[in-house]
């Protein structure tokens, strides 16, 4: 006796019932991975994250934005948890809820989701010509890791550390004390 079949969905199949979702799910060659619940750590990282960055991008033409479906190839869509746009958004289709010109991209990781942050939804992302900065801000510790996008297309890791580091997102010419990032959040010994 065999697996059972993994049904596949199109990618119009896809969108007609994402769009129509109360929580989106990501897609990858047919096959959808709803997104989890979040906890409360990684909330206030993002929701501090995006006020800062709002914050140093007011008035210019870059603006975040959270949970925006990614479209990274004909048949691959992910929800970064934070992405910025510089310039006008460019869409998928006429729906405009699908982005496809990320010029910075951040991942706030849970346990669950690390491997695949580092790993496969990484190279994912490094298919998208306009992505400059991907950074992975660790929940468990004060830990961000920032891959700068080189003019030669190689990717140059910075690791920051500790509550008294400045986390530097050099595409954007701006700079993010760690303590801001993680104004709020309780550490565990």
């Amino acid at each position: 006796m065999g697996a059972a079949p993994v049904v596949k969905l199109s990618v119009e199949e896809y969108l007609a019932a994402d769009r129509g979702a109360e929580l989106p799910s990501e897609y990858h060659d047919g096959e959808l991975f709803p997104i989890s619940a979040v906890s409360w750590e990684h909330g206030l990282i993002v929701a501090n994250l995006s006020r800062r960055i709002a914050e140093r991008l007011e008035g210019g033409s870059c603006h975040i934005a959270a949970q925006v479906r990614i479209g990274v190839g004909p048949t691959t869509f992910v929800f970064p948890d934070q992405v910025v746009v510089c310039g006008k958004p460019e869409f998928a289709d006429e729906e405009k809820d699908t982005i496809t010109n990320p010029k910075v991209i951040v991942e706030v990781l849970s346990p669950s989701t690390a491997d695949c942050d580092y790993g496969g939804k990484f190279a994912l992302y490094r298919r998208l010509p306009s992505l400059e900065e991907y950074v992975l801000i660790a929940q468990a510790r004060p830990n961000v890791d920032v891959f700068l996008k080189t003019p030669e297309g190689r990717w140059l890791l910075t690791p920051y550390e500790g509550l008294q580091a400045v986390v530097k997102l050099d595409s954007l010419g701006i700079a993010l004390p760690m303590a801001e990032l993680y104004a709020g959040v309780e550490f565990k010994p």
